[in-house]
């Protein structure tokens, strides 16, 4: 924990010290969207028994402030999800934040410093994020010999530039399906970067690290700490494809010292526009766990993810999938395998409509227990639609419905959750 603050410290003094002489000609984006809903859950909290449903009233707030200049953005976003429900669960609230920042000190270098943090049950309705949710319209590859990565503005209609270099991402989180149905409260801190560097026109470099927090309110056991550094390399074969080699390294540290463990992996990436409106990325190569945890993996297996995306100009439609090595609150550090999809349409000027659906597995075929003999759960899928119109300049009526299950033969006695919201959404600020 004390590595990890002296990090957040000095990070945070690094990024004053960097950006201060950049913010003389800034561009100020303030905004929040404030939604007000009322639905209905059917488990929302994924719990074992009979009339587990329940009405429910959610009022979210989610501000955001960015600060542009011609060769840095730092985005500071929030969001609070304040839930009453009307029967059995009482209040449920949620809390997340992050700080972004990107700056491009160079032609040929680029920096990505971020730091998130959250506070939410895990398993609650409407507080879930599937690995593969929150896929982003991408744009094409340009054939730009910098080799690094800008994000362009994504308002007021612009689009993304994504540049022919490696994408480094530390092992990613997710939520615990295996404690689903504890009502257990998660606190989560992540502190990442990476530095991009164009060795020629058609070579890059990129190097990261991460550094991870994660405690429980009710299972002290389950807290660990994860630390982790990856590297990658990338050549640009033709001006619509890049290949490379990455590699990773990571430490978990739990609350029990002997489960403790540790992660490699070495894979080859691509990345690529297929059509001017089809982009694929990916990887694929080998992982390694090595650790004395009780219940974690300890073997070399396939790992990898798969991005493939269509944008339009009307839609977009994105498959993604994964393998990779991630740490549990219980479990020991696990492989997950992952698989899902989005898609969004514009109907019209007012209206549009989303689908997506997503699948998780943890680990093997294993039942691990707890204290009371709780079977931890292995499997996860769900689906969910949404629909919204615009009915003024700032107003928009929202919908959602969603199914979720856990899956397994201990699944019998939990019910399904299914459900559905409506209700009114509100821009406050920049309406871009």
């Amino acid at each position: 924990m004390r590595r990890l603050h002296r990090a957040v410290r000095l990070a945070a003094g690094g990024l004053a010290a960097c950006a201060a002489p950049a913010w003389a000609q800034t561009e100020t984006r303030t905004s929040a969207d404030a939604s007000v809903t009322a639905g209905y859950s059917n488990n929302p909290f994924a719990v074992l028994g009979d009339d587990t449903g329940s009405a429910v009233v959610t009022v979210d707030l989610a501000p955001r402030i960015d600060l542009l200049t011609a060769r840095s953005t730092l985005s500071l976003s929030g969001d609070v999800n304040l839930q009453q429900y009307l029967r059995r669960y009482g209040r449920n609230d949620s809390y997340s934040g992050a700080i972004d920042y990107r700056l491009q000190s160079s032609e040929r270098v680029t920096s990505h410093l971020r730091l998130d943090a959250s506070d939410a049950v895990l398993g609650s309705f409407n507080g879930y994020q599937p690995i593969v949710a929150g896929t982003s319209p991408i744009g094409a590859l340009v054939g730009a010999s910098s080799g690094a990565a800008v994000a362009g503005g994504a308002g007021a209609g612009g689009t993304t530039t994504l540049l022919p270099i490696i994408p480094v991402t530390a092992l990613t989180s997710f939520t615990d399906i295996g404690l689903y149905g504890l009502r257990n409260r998660r606190v989560l801190g992540r502190l990442s970067g990476d530095v991009g560097v164009s060795l020629s026109a058609r070579d890059s470099l990129t190097l990261g690290g991460y550094g991870e927090v994660t405690r429980y309110q009710n299972l002290r056991a389950g807290d660990y700490e994860a630390y982790g550094a990856s590297a990658g390399y990338s050549r640009r074969v033709s001006d619509q494809f890049s290949v490379g080699l990455r590699g990773t390294a990571s430490d978990y540290h739990y609350r029990p010292p002997q489960g403790d463990t540790r992660a490699y992996s070495v894979e080859a990436t691509g990345t690529g526009r297929i059509s001017d409106v089809w982009t694929v990325d990916g990887a694929v190569g080998v992982s390694f766990i090595d650790g004395g945890g009780i219940g974690s993996t300890r073997s070399t297996s396939l790992s990898g993810n798969l991005n493939l995306c269509r944008r339009g100009p009307l839609s977009t439609f994105c498959v993604q999938a994964a393998r990779q090595v991630s740490p549990t609150g219980l479990e020991g550090s696990q492989y997950v395998t992952s698989a899902g999809f989005t898609w969004a349409k514009r109907l019209d000027g007012r209206s549009n409509v989303s689908l997506g659906g997503s699948y998780s597995r943890v680990g093997g075929d294993r039942a691990r227990l707890i204290a009371g003999a709780l079977p931890l759960q292995t499997e996860y899928a769900q689906a969910t639609a949404g629909y919204d119109r615009r009915l003024a300049e700032r107003l928009r009526f929202v919908a959602s419905t969603s199914y979720r299950q856990l899956l397994g033969q201990s699944e019998a006695g939990r019910p399904k959750d299914f459900g559905g919201q409506v209700g009114l959404s509100y821009r406050l600020g920049d309406r871009r």
